[in-house]
């Protein structure tokens, strides 16, 4: 019957001062959606972007320093592919080819990730660089799936442009021998 009350306006806040809320929602503007977080993309991404932390510690703590600048470039890429996906800055810049970026990201660190790997745990004696190496192993088990499925979506759309090409060359040679046939009945 009634109209509820309006909600009294909230007193005048001092100046310099904000409000809390507003701040923490400032702040979860920049959290990845939890839908993506939850998609295997998302997954893949933290698990690259956790792997290659890991690895950039045990590189730092080790014998094998030499080692800890492809970790942290494959961390702070991981990083940026994650918040990439999770503000769908793909479908806003249409100009670059991401599941092209995304699958040579993968594919380069996949392969440095397995030699190095293999050479700190080969060459170096002391445990951290054994467990860089080790981590190093799953690392590479991570972004190969990762390439994997990324050439395989890149098929399938490949795949998908060539049957409607294909159909759409078959329409007009359908209809360049129909206006052919019709040319040569009306002589």
């Amino acid at each position: 019957m009634w109209s509820p009350a309006p909600a009294p306006d909230p007193a005048p806040e001092p100046a310099g001062h904000s409000r809390p809320d507003a701040a923490v929602a400032g702040l979860r503007a920049l959290l990845p959606a939890p839908a993506f977080l939850c998609s295997l993309k998302g997954r893949l991404l933290l698990a690259e972007s956790g792997l290659s932390f890991i690895i950039f510690v045990c590189y730092v703590a080790s014998t094998a320093s030499a080692f800890l600048t492809a970790p942290l470039l494959e961390f702070l890429l991981a990083l940026y592919f994650l918040f990439a996906g999770a503000m769908q800055l793909n479908d806003k810049w249409q100009g670059l080819c991401w599941p092209m970026m995304d699958f040579l990201r993968c594919v380069t660190a996949a392969l440095i990730y397995f030699a190095i790997s293999i050479t700190a745990v080969a060459k170096y004696s002391d445990g951290a660089s054994k467990a860089a190496g080790v981590f190093g192993f799953f690392a590479t088990i991570v972004f190969a799936v990762d390439f994997y499925l990324i050439f395989n979506d890149m098929a399938k759309f490949l795949k998908q442009g060539d049957t409607a090409a294909e159909t759409t060359a078959e329409k007009a040679e359908e209809e360049n021998s129909s206006d052919s046939d019709s040319n040569s009945n009306s002589d």
